[in-house]
Order: structure tokens, then C-alpha cells, then sequence
């Protein structure tokens, strides 16, 4: 009895824990922004001057940072940074500035920010605003 309930909990710990991009490891940062923007048109860089005075990011943290948005709402950032812990922190910052600062989205729109994708592939976060987020998550992870 004892080995088949430590075979269930390592099955279980399997499970739970996952194995599915756990193993990348590296991120090809312009093939990961095509995935995206096969799904998200129209996606324009937020400035820099945005990002640090406006929403109040430490771009001084992050090695690389690709960050997009569109006038559906629709969001994207790729960020490598020194400090993911920090950055973290900032970016869930940012989006409550977003929201504020468009206190006019419909309920829905409110409910996909909220409902975002935060992710982490390698020395990577990967954050995604878009109705059909984790899908385009599952194709960056299927095209990497």
C-alpha cells in the first residue's frame, strides 16, 4: 500500500508541478513577437517616456523589453530582466494604471485585463491582454 500511494503522489506532483515549458529555457524574442502578432493587429510600441513616466516602469531593470499595445485594448510585453521579482511588481503596477487610466472599458474588456496571461519562459515574463490569450500563449509555446 505504501509504494502505490507514493507512485500516486509522485503522479500527482507530476501533474500538479507539469512538465510543459518547463523546459524551454531561451526565447527567441522576434519569432515570439510574430506568434503574437499573427493574433494581435495593429500592435504599436509603447514609448519608452510612457512607460517611465506614466506607468512608472524601471526600464534601467530590463535587459530587453518589447512592449505593444493596439486601440482594441489588446496588449503584449516581453521583458528579460535583472531584477524579475521587481519587475513583477512594476508590471502589476502598470496594469492597474492601465485600468485607471481607461476607466472606460466595457466590463468585458475590464474582465480579459484581468484575466490576463503572466508567464515566465526562461529568463523571461511574458504577459499577454487579449481575448484569446492563452491560446496565443499555447501557439508561442508550440512554435518555440
Amino acid at each position: 500500500m505504501k509504494k502505490f500511494l507514493t507512485v500516486l503522489m509522485v503522479a500527482m506532483l507530476m501533474f500538479v508541478t507539469g512538465c510543459g515549458n518547463n523546459d524551454i529555457s531561451e526565447l527567441n524574442v522576434d519569432e515570439t513577437k510574430k506568434i503574437i502578432e499573427q493574433d494581435l493587429k495593429d500592435m504599436k510600441d509603447v514609448s519608452e517616456d510612457s512607460l517611465e513616466d506614466v506607468y512608472g516602469l524601471n526600464l534601467d531593470l530590463m535587459e530587453v523589453h518589447v512592449i505593444k499595445e493596439n486601440t482594441s485594448g489588446d496588449l503584449y510585453a516581453i521583458i528579460k530582466t535583472t531584477d524579475k521579482n521587481q519587475t513583477k511588481k512594476d508590471m502589476e503596477n502598470y496594469f492597474e494604471k492601465v485600468k485607471t487610466f481607461n476607466a472606460n472599458y466595457s466590463p468585458e474588456r475590464l474582465q480579459i485585463l484581468e484575466d490576463r496571461v503572466e508567464k515566465e519562459i526562461g529568463d523571461y515574463l511574458i504577459y499577454i491582454v487579449a481575448e484569446n490569450a492563452d491560446e496565443i500563449y499555447e501557439n508561442i509555446i508550440n512554435n518555440l
